[in-house]
This record gives C-alpha cells, structure tokens and sequence, in this order.
C-alpha cells in the first residue's frame, strides 16, 4: 500500500498529469464521530485496498466505519480553488464483515444516519454524507490555495480543532462559516453553494414547506404556549429543547438541528424583515429551559429584539383567567401576492392550510390575543425583571 496518514498533505509521487487519490475512514461509536486513518495513493487500486484494510481492522461490536475515496488534482500541477477532491466512491462495513462499494452520495450499510436521512425531497442526501461532502472540498481548496490549518484557522479568527473537524466531518458548519471560507479561499461562492445540503435533512417533511415560504412572508402572526419561537432562540436554548425532546439523538445531529435553527435568524437581518407579531403565554418566559444562565440568556435576547421596529411581542400574563390561548399554539404567514397560510403544529407533526375559514377563526383569535395581552412596552418591562429574578437565583 502507498497511504499516506497525515492527512493528505503529503503527496504520493504520480505522473505529471495522473491523478492521485485520497482515501479516508470514520467511525462512529457510543454516537460520537471520529476520522480514522487516512492518507494518499497514486493509484485508485492502492486507495481502495487501504480503505478495506482500514474497515477490517477497525470491525468490531457497537463499531460503525464507513471510508470514502476521492480523486485529487496532481501532485505535478497546481490545483485551481475551481477543483477540489471528487467523491468518487463510498465503502461500507457490512453486518458479514465484508466490504461494500457504492457511489459517494450512497448511504452505507453501516451509516449511522441512514434511518432517519432521507428527506423525502429531491436531492436528499445523509448528514454524515453531506459532511464529508462539503469537509473534502474545504479541504482541497485550502490546499489548493497553499494553506495549512493553521493558517487558515487563523485568518478565520476560529480554533484550529474546529477547523479540522470540520474538514473530517466532525462538525457542523455556519453558514457564515462558509461565505468566510468562500471570501478567504477565493472560491467564488462554492462552499457557501454547498452549505444548504448540510441542513436539509434537519427539517421533516412536514416543515420543510414552512422554512421556504417563511423567508417569502411580509408578515408573521403567531402563538405559542410553550417555548420561545424558533426565530427568537438563542443557540443555547435551541440545544436545550433539541437536546431534551430528543435525548437519543448523536451530538452532531443535534448540532445540524441547531445550526439549521439558527439559520432561520437571517430573516431578522434583512433589509426589509416582515413584520413579526408574537403572543406568548407567561409559562414560556418562566419555564427555565436549560437552567438559570441559558433561560436568562434568552429572556435578554427577547428583550433585544423586541426593540426591533417591526417586532412586536406581547405576554399573556397569568393573572388573565380565560383568553382564546387555550388553543393549540398557530402560526399565520402573510404574503404581499397569493392566499395567506396557517400553520399548526402537534405533536405527531405539523399542517400547512390556506382554508379561508381556519385563517379566519385564527386571525379572530390572534386579535383577540393581542386585545387581551399585556402591551409591548409592558411585556418588555416584565421580561426585564423576569430575566433580574434570575440572576443570582437557584437553578
């Protein structure tokens, strides 16, 4: 075998015009990810056989290893940033011990993402996959640009060590992650173009109709019970809910959950933010989700933006009796052109309408929320001295 393990930085000998090959192995155990070896061969033969030798070797109980073999520019040429590694094939560990080969966007046998990866959506693809898929790119256009880690960590202003987890897929990126990479590397956009697969398995199908038309609407009304809206969490208080309505879920996968939470957020950094209007029920301020600091945390940045010109939010406070809140929580989307929608989440799902008499009964009822909440200003002053009972406080 002609691998090298340090990572691909070196470079086998291969003939001015050849290709050389890179190959990778991950393993994921107890759900926590870690890349194997990896290295560089000359010959496609070559990467292929360290792949195998790597899986039977790593084979055993609670153990899931895939590799992954890329063809890389030529050691002879410099690479442009517009060729980074090509996925050209997957390998997985099979239950029997043997090896299966299979395209670089296929879900191995032993890919621990694959139950719940697919989208249902065109294009779908597992996280794990998506990782490496947008890790090796990084990864080539950094060499390309005659970057170490190092280097590049440092001009990203990001630890070296996320850096290269990101690289092994051992993390989940920003978006802004990558328009940084894109304006560092010169790559004219490439990374940030690939950044929406690394999200798209986060959202179920049922929701995924609700994060495209959001970014569309000119206003937002809606009402919640129990948990501050996703579009005002912090990324604390979105790990804590993840993390406790999905305590089975890998580290990794929740992170793509939160990275995808926070994604959302951009709708407020417009130049021109729809109009948000937001009922919430006291029990969501005074529920201590993840504990004194990260609750108070959150309570600040409600009280940030609701300072927002077009953010409006108003408490229901406890000591109002009966109001139409008794519901389920609601969401109404608005648009400039076409029907308005209504969303309404369970929790087996939730449903996308655009019914003219559910958007009435709904719109009646926010109206009549509103009516009977405490004021904007009154609701920012008692966020205030709810976040105050929290400082110093017990958890």
């Amino acid at each position: 075998m002609n691998g090298t393990t340090d990572g691909g930085d070196r470079r086998a000998h291969v003939p001015a015009g050849g290709s050389l090959y890179g190959w990778e192995v991950h393993q994921v155990c107890d759900s926590r990810h870690q890349q194997g070896p990896c290295g560089t061969c000359a010959t496609e033969q070559s990467a292929r056989a360290c792949i195998e030798a790597a899986l039977s070797a790593a084979a055993r109980p609670g153990v899931h290893a895939w590799g992954l073999l890329s063809r890389l520019p030529a050691a002879s040429r410099q690479p442009l940033p517009s060729c980074p590694p090509d996925p050209i094939a997957r390998a997985a560990l099979g239950p029997d011990g043997s090896v299966a080969w299979q395209p670089p966007g296929g879900r191995g046998l032993a890919d621990p993402d694959a139950p719940d990866a697919a989208s249902g959506r065109p294009g779908g693809e597992s996280l794990l996959s998506a990782l490496n898929r947008f890790g090796a790119a990084l990864r080539g256009y950094r060499l390309a640009a005659g970057l170490g880690l190092p280097e590049l960590a440092g001009r990203m202003g990001c630890p070296e060590d996320v850096l290269e987890r990101v690289e092994n897929a051992g993390r989940m990126p920003s978006r802004g992650f990558a328009e940084e990479a894109d304006r560092l590397l010169g790559t004219g956009g490439a990374l940030a173009a690939r950044w929406p697969a690394l999200v798209e398995s986060a959202y179920p199908d049922w929701f995924w109709q609700v994060v495209e038309v959001e970014q569309q609407a000119s206003f937002l009304q809606e009402f919640e019970t129990v948990a501050v809206p996703g579009l005002l969490q912090t990324e604390a208080y979105a790990r804590a809910v993840f993390t406790t309505a999905q305590p089975v879920l890998p580290a990794l996968r929740i992170e793509q959950l939160v990275t995808a939470r926070m994604d959302r957020r951009r709708l407020l950094d417009r130049c021109d933010p729809p109009r948000i209007m937001i009922v919430l029920d006291e029990s969501v301020l005074r529920r201590r989700v993840g504990g004194r600091r990260i609750m108070g945390e959150q309570l600040g940045h409600l009280a940030a933006v609701t300072e927002l010109p077009k953010v409006d939010l108003q408490v229901i406070p406890f000591g109002l009796r009966e109001h139409p809140g008794t519901m389920t929580p609601f969401r109404i989307m608005g648009f400039r052109e076409g029907p308005d929608l209504l969303y309404g989440e369970s929790f087996l799902g939730g449903q996308v309408t655009d019914d003219a008499h559910q958007l009435r009964q709904h719109q009646l009822a926010f109206n009549l929320l509103q009516a009977n909440a405490l004021s904007p200003h009154d609701s920012r002053v008692l966020i205030r001295r709810l976040r105050k009972e929290l400082d110093g406080g017990p958890d």
